[in-house]
């Protein structure tokens, strides 16, 4: 009988560990499991909560340099270099010297671009959160009629008024407020006269520094840029058998009508001494200062000038020669424009 106890004994011990590890397991199994069901929960709620939008800058600054995809601008903390990527609203092209207003991603990536007006100051504006765009749902019934579209606007012309610093062939480099700008000479710039330095002239140049026309800007014009911009709208079309109410009142056209003939370039007269032979540039002194006339194979030339000769020359507004022979001696020095 001992020897029974003794030998069961070690295994009444085993089971009763066992029986309290089961209760032990039992009682702390639900709690665990809560828990775990617990954390899945919050990890869906927080999986299923949308990101935040990114926050925005809106900064006005003077542009100082395109540099490919780049517009480097000078802003009140240093310069800013804002990437222009395809997606970006550009309300006009831009050069040196433009006060632009750009609304920028953390990255510096350019939502918007547009011209700064007048009244708007250098600097960064408050960041303001960019809402996602929510997902447009078509509406049931009839579609709506389809409106007229808006007016198109044409790209900008800007107006300048500013000293010439110097003339470098076909460039008038002038000074602004933003800086030095060159402006380019065509032969479609219509020119009033011949400038040089520091004449103060008056330019309507297109968004590629291409000048339309220059003239000598009178006393109350200021120095400055300001922008003009011209609206055209699209012409009113009528659909076939509907008469609008002009057409009713307004006898028709004859379509006759021509567009009036495009008139010949000016050419100038310039009687003057020749400073410098400059490989196919004549430059001469007249009475407003250097001039530099191009000789082109199509210039028929009476002889073979140098230093010194007094010609007289038959140029175009680009200062491109016609004809050049030697001034008679009571020719005064000048220019004349027929």
């Amino acid at each position: 009988m001992k020897l029974l106890i003794l030998t069961f004994s070690p295994l009444c011990t085993v089971f009763k560990s066992l029986v309290i590890l089961v209760v032990f397991l039992g009682f702390l199994g639900p709690q665990s499991l809560f828990a775990i069901e617990g954390d899945g929960i919050k990890l869906a709620q927080a999986s299923s909560q949308p990101s935040p939008p990114p926050k925005t800058r809106t900064v006005v600054a003077d542009l100082l340099m395109i540099d490919g995809d780049f517009f480097v601008v000078r802003s009140e903390r240093g310069e800013i270099r804002i990437e222009v990527t395809p997606e970006t609203q550009l309300a006009e092209s831009f050069t040196f010297g433009d006060r632009i207003k750009a609304v920028l991603l953390p990255n510096d990536k350019a939502i918007a671009i547009t011209r700064a007006q007048p009244g708007d100051p250098i600097g960064t504006t408050g960041q303001v959160p960019v809402p996602p765009a929510a997902p447009s749902t078509p509406s049931p019934g009839p579609k709506p009629k389809r409106s007229t579209p808006p007016p198109k606007v044409t790209p900008s012309v800007r107006i300048i008024v500013a000293d010439i610093l110097m003339v470098d062939g076909n460039f008038y480099i002038i000074r602004s407020d933003y800086g030095e700008i060159q402006i380019e000479v065509t032969p479609q710039t219509q020119l009033s006269e011949s400038f040089k330095f520091g004449d103060r002239i008056k330019a309507r140049v297109n968004p590629q520094d291409q000048a339309l026309s220059i003239v000598r800007a009178g006393p109350d014009d200021s120095i400055g840029i300001r922008v003009e911009e011209s609206i055209s709208t699209p012409a009113q079309t009528a659909t076939p058998g509907e008469i609008t109410p002009e057409s009713e009142s307004m006898p028709p056209k004859h379509e006759t009508s021509t567009t009036a003939p495009k008139g010949p370039p000016k050419i100038r007269t310039v009687v003057a001494e020749i400073l410098m032979i400059d490989g196919n540039l004549y430059v001469v002194r007249g009475e407003r200062g250097e001039i530099r006339i191009e000789v082109t194979p199509e210039t028929t030339l009476s002889e073979s000038f140098k230093f010194g000769d007094r010609i007289k020359a038959k140029i175009l507004p680009n200062d491109t020669a016609l004809s050049i022979e030697r001034a008679q001696s009571d020719q005064p020095l000048g220019t004349q424009t027929p």
